[in-house]
């Protein structure tokens, strides 16, 4: 029965002074066993009159004892814990009696104002956003390295370690959880910032968190699925370039959306290329992106390419057919696309030596000698792709643009220029370089006196050997210095020198990409999918590529030194 169902009253109030004692059981003793068994007959008492219960008492061999004639059930149901656990229950003391009359039988108790009690409904709460979970209900199975040094997590700046993570099972909750486990020297205000984070972010390609462990030094966020690093996940499909080129693209428009979604809520991103985990829901493949912790696998292992691939599904990719259900969903395009990018190529960056003519191509590399040689005819480069790209550093570059498209281009056509060569052993000693640049660098652009700096058209860069016609190299006067604003008057090295004018550096660099032997057997793969000859230029002549052609003496070529250059760097 409920207590409160023949009231409406917020809460009653219950003075023990509405009754009398028995003088046969209260005696005044000076032990305090029948003193307690006496508060506990007030507080039966108590509830009986609420409910309004007689109460009468009883002695039979010396024993003191109630007898409920009716509403037992009721007082049961009182006295039963989980009948008052929405009762907040509150009892302030009374005062006594004045006693009773002493000798051989204890007096009658004096009749005094006895403790009341309350019982009232507990204040209204807000209910929690996650629930409370019992560390032990929480069944660590297994570790997940973020790391390949194994049992090392690692440490943030200021000491803070890196919180653990485990594949956990919830007692009487079925399935896996994901655990991110936090202790040590700042531990709590750690876990408290990244649970902060997830208070107001719910969305499918975000972690979600489940529940809560918060306990003495050890706390905990328990996300719901079994979730795996994203490059393991990869690795389970080493097997098949296809599916894996398939996974990066996917991840990568999933990864995406997610951003966008924080972008739409937050107004900005507060995503960390360098500090954000990315996980992987196994059973589905979906991306997970983990707001809050860092690892060994993060989003900059995404390609950030613009092929737009949409996860198909219902699809088991670990099914003996599931290449073949994945090529039709996949454009030329978006296949060649994804392949051109990280982390599917390998990036490639070399200096030529500035005397040695240079452009677009394929090139064969060879790490023993330090060397390349063209295998391919040059590119020839639309006029408009030549400009000066100044920049305060200092830095004059001459750049071809659409890098992309050579890449592409050149995947279409692989195979079958690999058939001609009847190269299948090392063709990831193949480079295709898709963009030269020229680099002007003035060594102190602070120390240089008032004068004038002049360079040379970009149309200088073509060479004029007709054989050569789609090569470029340095001229020889790229770049003077001159106290005339109309350049008419050069200054000469020694002068340049003497008045103090900084010197002029050149250089030549090559930037290209590469793959590995798989990448080239998922292309093949992918073209036999789509009903090409793989070995012939069918694809490129469906997709309207540039044809690469085989240089008809290769024999000529003379293969050049390079050597292993940075990336330049705008500004």
């Amino acid at each position: 029965m409920d207590p409160q169902a023949d009231s409406d009253e917020e809460f009653v109030v219950l003075s023990t002074s509405d009754y009398t004692e028995s003088p046969s059981y209260a005696r005044a003793q000076a032990g305090g066993l029948e003193n307690n068994a006496k508060l506990f007959v007030k507080s039966i008492r108590s509830l009986t009159s609420l409910l309004g219960a007689r109460v009468t008492e009883f002695q039979a061999s010396g024993t003191a004892g109630i007898h409920i004639p009716k509403n037992s059930e009721t007082i049961k149901q009182i006295a039963d814990h989980r009948s008052v656990t929405n009762y907040n229950y509150i009892i302030n003391g009374g005062r006594g009696g004045s006693g009773g009359e002493g000798g051989n039988q204890g007096g009658d108790v004096g009749t005094g104002q006895g403790p009341t009690v309350y019982f009232c409904q507990p204040e209204a709460r807000e209910p929690p956003e996650f629930q409370t979970i019992r560390l032990g209900d929480l069944r660590l199975v297994k570790e997940i390295r973020l790391s390949s040094q194994s049992g090392i997590v690692g440490r943030r700046s200021g000491g803070v370690s890196i919180p653990r993570i485990y594949h956990a099972e919830i007692r009487l909750d079925p399935g896996t959880v994901t655990v991110a486990m936090y202790q040590g020297e700042g531990a709590e205000e750690e876990w408290r910032q990244h649970v902060a984070k997830y208070e107001s972010i719910r969305h499918p390609n975000i972690m979600q968190l489940y529940g809560l462990v918060s306990t003495k030094g050890l706390y905990a966020m328990v996300f719901h699925d079994e979730l795996i690093p994203y490059t393991q996940f990869l690795r389970r499909f080493q097997h098949s370039p296809i599916l894996r080129t398939y996974i990066i693209g996917y991840c990568d428009t999933e990864f995406k959306e997610a951003v966008n979604y924080i972008e739409d809520v937050f107004r900005e991103s507060s995503i960390d290329d360098d500090n954000s985990q990315i996980w992987i829901r196994p059973l589905t493949g979906e991306l997970c992106l983990d707001l809050a912790q860092g690892g060994a696998e993060t989003i900059s292992e995404l390609p950030w390419s613009d092929a737009h691939i949409l996860r198909l599904e219902n699809v088991s990719l670990d099914a003996p057919n599931s290449e073949d259900i994945i090529i039709p969903s996949l454009s030329e395009d978006q296949y060649h696309r994804l392949c051109s990018n990280h982390p599917i190529h390998r990036f490639q960056c070399f200096q030529a030596s500035t005397q040695h003519p240079v452009g677009p191509g394929i090139f064969r590399s060879d790490s023993q000698y330090g060397t390349w040689v063209r295998i391919t005819e040059p590119l020839m480069l639309p006029e408009e792709q030549f400009c000066w790209d100044l920049h305060w550093g200092g830095t004059g570059e001459v750049m071809p643009n659409s890098y992309d498209s050579r890449e592409e281009a050149w995947l279409a056509r692989a195979n079958h220029i690999f058939a001609e060569l009847e190269e299948e052993a090392h063709v990831e000693d193949y480079v295709c370089v898709y963009g030269v640049t020229f680099i002007l660098r003035i060594a102190d652009k602070h120390q240089i006196p008032k004068g004038y700096l002049f360079i040379c058209p970009p149309q200088d860069f073509r060479t004029s050997n007709e054989a050569h016609a789609n090569l470029y190299q340095w001229p020889p006067c790229p770049a003077y210095w001159s106290l005339d604003p109309s350049g008419a008057a050069r200054l000469s090295m020694e002068d340049t020198r003497v008045l103090g004018f900084s010197a002029i550096h050149i250089e030549t660099v090559m930037d290209g990409s590469s793959w590995d032997h798989s990448v080239y057997k998922g292309l093949q793969r992918f073209h036999e999918g789509k009903g090409f000859n793989p070995d012939s230029q069918e694809v490129a002549r469906q997709l309207g590529y540039q044809f690469y052609k085989v240089l008809s003496d290769r024999a000529s070529a003379v293969p050049f030194l390079v050597h292993k250059g940075e990336p330049h760097l705008d500004g």
